[in-house]
C-alpha cells in the first residue's frame, strides 16, 4: 500500500517550550496558576485538564464541578511540597531483577520490524557496572537501560514488593539524565532508540512536556536516519515483479520496511500528542514520504506476530483518520454547523467502520497473552476515544447537555477497561494508560453524573469512575510526583458520589 506526504515540506518554527496552558480553558488556568509548586502546575495543565479543552461549556457551566476543582487544586500544594522527589539509592533494583527484565525485554524482541542496536551482553553487564565507582556510563545508555527496566516492571505479571518505589526511583534517574543526554543527543541509532524509550518513560510520570521534548529528538533522529524519506527514491525491487507470499525478502528491503514501520508508528504518536494533550505537529504535509511495509517485515509470516501485524494495521488506519480531522481543526473547520457536523459524521462513520471490520472486541477475546492483550486494547480503547472526541466537536443541537453517544462510549470505555484490569493476570499496567486514553472519558462521565439530572446507571457509572480511583492510588503507590492527579480524580470521584446522595434526597423529599 502506497501512503505519502507530497509536496513543499512545511517550514515550520515550533516552540518545544510552547506553554502547557495554552491549550487549557482559561477558567482552569486561573485555578491552577495558584498552586506555587511548578512540577505539579505543569503536570495538572499539560497532562491533566488538557483533556477538559475537548468539553468546553459543559465543564465550566457547572459550578459543583468548578468547586471540586479549586478545593482539590488547593490540597495538592501541602501534600506535595512535604514529600522529597529526589532520587531513591542506588541500590533500589535489585541485580537479579534488572538481569530477569532484560531476559525478558530480548526474548520478546523477536519481532523484524523491531531493531535493538545495544547488544544483550552490553545491557546484562550494566547492573553489575554501575557499582564500579572508577566506571562512568554515558546517559544514552543510562537512559535506555533505566527505561528497559521501567518498561519491564509495568509489564511484569508478578507484582514486586515496593514495586511503586521502585518505578518512581527508575523514572527520576531517566529525568535526571535527561537534560546532560538532550545537550549531546547524536543522530545515531542508539540515541534514537533512547529518544522513543524516554518518551514512554516520561508519559508513565505523567511528564508530558518532557515527554514530548523527547519525542521531538526521536522525530529529528529518524528524519536524519532517512525514516522519512524511505519511499523518496523507487528502490531497485519497486520496478520488479512481487516474491510469492512467504518468500523471504532481501536484506535492504527488510530495512526499508523496518524504517518504514517505524516512521508510521512515529506518526501515531504525534497524532497522540495532538489529539490528547494539545500538541502542534512535529511532522507537517510535505515533510515525509512513506509507503506501508510489509506488515511481516520480512516475507514471513509468522503465527507468534500476528497481534503485532494487526494491531500496526487497525492504528495505523485509526491514525490516518486522527490526522485528518486534526489538520481539518487546525486549519479552521466549516463555519456552517450543519457542514461541519456532516464533515464530522464522515470520520465517526470511518472509525465505526474499522470497529466493525475487525471486530476489536472478538479480537480482544483470542488474545493469549499480556502484550497482545495490551494491543488489543489500545485500539479498542484508542477508538473509543477517538469517537468520544468526534462527538463532543459536533455543533449542532448540543444545548447544554453532553452527547448521549460521547458519555455511553465513556462508559463503555472505562467499563472495558475496568474488566480487562479486574483479572489478576492484567491487573498493572501503570498510569500511562489512564493518562492517554481513560482521563478524556472519565471526565465525560463525571460530568454527566454531576450535572445532568437526567443521568441513568448511576450505581454502575459510580463503580467505573471510583474503580479508575482505586487503580490509579494502587498504580501510583509510592510516587509522590503523581499525588496531584490522585488528589483530581478522588476529588471528582467524591463529587459524584455526592451527587447520587443529592439525588437520593430530592427522591425521598419529592416521593419519586
Amino acid at each position: 500500500m502506497s501512503i505519502s506526504s507530497i509536496g513543499a515540506e512545511a517550514a515550520q518554527a515550533i516552540s518545544l517550550d510552547e506553554d502547557p496552558a495554552q491549550v487549557v480553558p482559561s477558567a482552569i488556568r486561573h485555578i491552577v496558576n495558584g498552586i506555587k509548586d511548578e512540577g505539579s502546575r505543569s503536570m495538572l495543565l499539560s497532562n491533566v485538564f488538557c483533556h477538559l479543552r475537548h468539553v468546553g461549556s459543559y465543564f465550566f457551566e457547572n459550578n459543583r464541578c468548578i468547586k471540586t476543582i479549586t478545593s482539590a487544586v488547593s490540597e495538592i500544594e501541602p501534600i506535595h511540597s512535604t514529600e522529597s522527589i529526589e532520587p531513591l539509592g542506588d541500590a533500589i533494583v535489585p541485580k537479579d531483577l534488572a538481569k530477569k527484565i532484560i531476559e525478558k525485554h530480548y526474548a520478546s524482541h523477536q519481532f523484524p520490524g523491531f531493531e535493538f542496536p545495544l547488544e544483550k551482553s552490553f545491557l546484562s553487564s550494566i547492573p553489575d557496572l554501575i557499582e564500579i565507582p572508577h566506571v562512568q556510563l554515558d546517559c544514552t545508555s543510562q537512559i535506555i537501560y533505566y527505561s528497559v527496566l521501567l518498561r519491564g516492571i509495568v509489564l511484569e505479571l508478578e507484582a514486586h514488593p515496593r514495586r511503586g518505589n521502585i518505578l518512581r526511583y527508575l523514572y527520576l534517574k531517566c529525568v535526571a539524565l535527561s537534560d546532560e543526554w538532550m545537550k549531546n543527543v547524536q543522530d545515531t541509532p542508539v540515541d534514537f532508540l533512547a529518544a522513543s524509550l524516554m518518551t514512554s518513560t516520561a508519559l508513565e510520570g505523567c511528564n508530558t512536556d518532557l515527554a514530548w521534548k523527547a519525542f521531538s529528538h526521536t522525530c529529528r533522529i529518524s528524519k536524519a536516519l532517512g525514516y522519512f524519506s524511505v519511499d523518496e527514491t523507487p528502490s531497485e525491487g519497486d520496478n520488479q515483479i512481487s516474491s510469492p507470499a512467504g518468500t523471504p525478502l532481501h536484506e535492504a528491503e527488510i530495512d526499508r520496511n523496518r524504517k518504514r514501520f517505524g516512521f508510521w508508528h512515529i506518526l501515531r504518536t504525534d497524532c497522540l500528542f495532538r489529539k490528547s494533550f494539545g500538541k502542534p505537529t512535529l511532522i507537517p504535509a510535505g515533510s515525509w514520504k512513506v509507503h506501508f511495509p510489509d506488515p511481516t517485515i520480512n516475507g514471513v509470516d509468522d503465527e507468534s506476530s500476528r497481534f503485532i501485524q494487526i494491531h500496526f494495521l487497525i492504528s495505523m488506519r485509526l491514525g490516518l483518520i486522527v490526522r485528518k480531522y486534526l489538520d481539518w481543526i487546525t486549519g479552521g473547520p466549516d463555519p456552517d454547523p450543519v457542514s461541519h457536523d456532516a464533515i464530522i459524521d464522515n470520520y465517526i462513520d470511518e472509525v465505526q467502520s474499522i470497529l466493525s471490520d475487525w471486530d476489536t472486541a472478538s479480537l480482544l477475546r483470542t488474545a493469549t497473552n499480556h502484550i497482545d492483550v495490551w494491543l488489543c486494547i489500545d485500539v479498542l480503547i484508542g477508538s473509543y476515544e477517538i469517537l468520544i472526541v468526534l462527538y463532543l466537536s459536533k455543533k449542532c443541537d448540543s444545548g447544554h447537555a453532553l452527547p448521549c453517544q460521547a458519555v455511553d462510549l465513556a462508559r463503555k470505555s472505562l467499563k472495558t477497561f475496568q474488566s480487562l484490569l479486574g483479572s489478576t493476570s492484567h491487573a498493572f499496567w501503570g498510569i500511562s494508560p489512564i493518562s492517554m486514553y481513560q482521563l478524556l472519558p472519565f471526565f465525560v462521565l463525571c460530568l454527566d453524573f454531576i450535572g445532568n439530572p437526567d443521568h441513568e446507571n448511576l450505581d454502575e457509572d459510580l463503580v467505573s469512575v471510583s474503580w479508575v480511583g482505586d487503580y490509579v492510588e494502587m498504580v501510583a503507590e509510592g510516587r509522590v510526583e503523581l499525588n496531584p492527579v490522585i488528589i483530581i480524580i478522588n476529588a471528582m470521584v467524591t463529587a459524584c458520589k455526592q451527587a447520587k446522595m443529592d439525588r437520593l434526597a430530592r427522591s425521598v423529599t419529592t416521593g419519586e
